[in-house]
């Protein structure tokens, strides 16, 4: 059972991360979207937003250190399910 302080606490902080999202213009779903979206740069997230996935894939692959044809299939999957 949690305390209440924590709770609120808990709440306090998910406040402050909503707001950063919306500061930063980040879309929260991306970072459920995939494992490790939280180590995705912001302009990993701009690049998508913009549709440009060839900068995505090509941020995608300098942080993960993943191949072309994985890191295309990622992106894409990444892109229809946000």
């Amino acid at each position: 059972m949690m305390h209440p302080d924590e709770s609120s606490r808990l709440l306090r902080l998910e406040r402050q991360v909503a707001y950063l999202y919306r500061h930063f213009g980040l879309d929260p779903q991306l970072a459920d979207a995939f494992p490790g979206a939280g180590n995705m740069p912001p302009e990993f997230t701009e690049a998508l937003r913009q549709q440009n996935l060839i900068a995505a894939i090509k941020i995608y692959r300098q942080v993960t250190g993943a191949g072309l044809a994985e890191s295309k299939v990622a992106v894409e999957r990444i892109a229809q399910s946000v």
